[in-house]
């Protein structure tokens, strides 16, 4: 298309110059020039839709994972330690987690709104019996939270699943069928709904299976409301592939995990079965959805924002946080890397990240 004649004649044949007659409409630059107009231009990310993981275990201190770790570039903090704030909490002498309550209200200060919270434990069983225990890490952790003035208004997320706490590592309960190891789907959805009531009942405002069994949205759904917990919402981790990038997430929980999980996570080169997944976790009364990892799945992140009104989390797990940190270490330019991956998955169409970048991004994001 070209633009009307100088002369305001249209007809081809003038005699006005070319570079006066025909001038493209599709300019670009004039939008990108002014720094704050091109703000306009890209979505922006705010505190309210950052979700913080972090671990709990059993342990009276705090431990250093090997995945998670920081390497300080600077000299005076190499002087003194820096400690990653991705790091199994301990529980401290009475179970209130000193250490991550403390983090908890730095953070909070800089817009920190929610955290979701994992379980670490050393006595596992067959059935994931301490997932519910009343020494739980996860259940003493929100408690704790909770007794916090400061963190009043904080939002409390907690996993469910069974796979931190099984001695096999699996998301649940095994039994054997034609002499192979099987997930017994209907005890396991059991199994979960009473642990998720259990988060609630401590306190948790969010639960968010992420077991990947059939019907357990439902089963979730069903005793929470009858069970008087019918304002806690959840988060379903609808797509979730089997995937590589989960290595220092079984290193941060001490996984006795060996194998794979391929026949209840997703293949990774399939976007039906996310779709499929979504049309279960819908019709089951799920509030959010998950996809994870992100930043491999962006179709996936659209297709579920265009197929769905419900808000669409993204979580960016351990091995990408491990792959983009270590790049920013690489490039020296940490917070262009961080921004550029974070930004792409909102354009993608995500409402909500998880993501271990978490602490790093308050302290950046005014940069942005």
């Amino acid at each position: 298309m070209h633009l009307p004649l100088a002369n305001g004649n249209n007809n081809k044949s003038s005699n006005a110059p070319a570079s006066v007659v025909e001038l493209p409409r599709n300019k670009l630059h004039s939008s990108l020039f002014h720094p704050s107009c091109r703000e306009w231009l890209e979505p922006h990310l705010h505190p309210s839709q950052l979700i913080w993981p972090v671990f709990v275990t059993q342990k009276v201190e705090d431990k250093e994972i090997p995945g998670f770790r920081w390497i300080a570039t600077n000299r005076r903090l190499q002087r003194f330690g820096y400690l990653s704030p991705n790091m199994q909490y301990g529980r401290g002498d009475k179970g209130t987690y000193p250490g991550l309550i403390k983090k908890l209200m730095e953070l909070v200060k800089k817009g920190l709104k929610h955290v979701m919270v994992f379980g670490v434990v050393e006595d596992k069983d067959p059935n994931g019996s301490m997932a519910d225990a009343d020494i739980c890490p996860v259940i003493e952790c929100i408690k704790s939270i909770k007794s916090h003035t400061e963190l009043c208004n904080i939002c409390i997320l907690a996993d469910v699943c069974m796979c931190e706490y099984t001695s096999h590592g699996h998301c649940g309960i095994l039994r054997i069928v034609n002499g192979e190891e099987c997930i017994d789907n209907k005890q396991t959805v059991c199994r979960l709904a009473n642990i998720a009531l259990k988060y609630a009942i401590a306190g948790a405002d969010i639960v968010c299976p992420s077991d990947m069994m059939d019907s357990r949205i439902a089963s979730i759904r069903d005793i929470l409301d009858t069970s008087g917990y019918e304002h806690v919402q959840i988060m379903a981790y609808t797509s979730k592939k089997a995937s590589v990038m989960y290595a220092p997430f079984r290193d941060a929980v001490d996984s006795t995990f060996k194998g794979d999980r391929k026949r209840y996570q997703h293949p990774v080169g399939s976007s039906s079965i996310a779709m499929r997944a979504l049309e279960r976790d819908l019709s089951e009364g799920a509030d959010l959805v998950i996809v994870k990892p992100s930043l491999f799945y962006g179709d996936i992140i659209h297709q579920f924002k265009e197929s769905s009104n419900i808000p669409v989390v993204a979580y960016i797990v351990s091995g990408e946080y491990k792959m983009l940190y270590d790049y920013g270490q690489a490039t020296g330019d940490m917070n262009s890397v961080v921004r550029e991956s974070h930004i792409s998955i909102l354009r993608a169409g995500a409402t909500v990240l998880i993501t271990y970048f978490t602490p790093y991004i308050l302290d950046n994001l005014h940069k942005w």
